[in-house]
């Protein structure tokens, strides 16, 4: 079901082009999107917190977690991070008190990530700054806009993800 060409309504900035460069057009644009977001948001955590959207994102993980925290390798998994990227983020974050590792009963080797209460009052101001942040950010579309954009972005996930499974997965490339 994909596109060949243009709509009429494109053809003001793209012409009649084929229906891949859209596509590339839209990565890009998906992209440098995404990363100006990131950057912002990093930026405001920086200044109001000494903080860092990865360490948001770990909290925000736990939150969602409850009271038993997450393993590391899920932990990773849900990060899109490597075990040992996240294992050096969570020596810092465990050093700042931010949360605490439990060892796993059944397994030596696994450790469960918890919150602190002092990570989880951190956590709880800073995602109520990012929640008014984002939204100044997204103020300019209107709510069925955005209900359009997260269908919109959901589904090329989803068809990365399908991608990742079934191209790369027999090079070994996707974790």
């Amino acid at each position: 079901m994909r596109r060949e060409v243009a709509t009429s309504r494109d053809t003001d900035k793209m012409g009649d082009l084929p229906y891949s460069k859209h596509t590339l057009r839209a990565s890009l644009h998906v992209m440098m999107c995404s990363k100006r977001l990131e950057q912002t948001v990093n930026d405001l955590l920086r200044t109001r917190y000494q903080s860092s959207l990865s360490r948001f994102y770990v909290l925000a993980q736990l939150d969602h977690a409850g009271p038993n925290g997450l393993s590391t390798k899920e932990l990773a998994r849900r990060l899109l991070a490597s075990k040992g990227n996240i294992t050096r983020l969570l020596d810092r974050m465990e050093a700042d008190n931010l949360i605490r590792r439990k060892p796993c009963s059944m397994d030596r080797r696994v450790s469960h990530i918890l919150m602190t209460p002092a990570g989880a009052a951190l956590f709880r101001s800073m995602a109520k700054d990012h929640e008014s942040w984002t939204g100044r950010m997204f103020e300019v579309l209107t709510t069925e806009e955005l209900k359009t954009l997260v269908e919109l972005v959901d589904r090329v996930r989803a068809q990365t993800i399908g991608l990742c499974l079934t191209d790369l997965a027999a090079e070994n490339k996707c974790d």
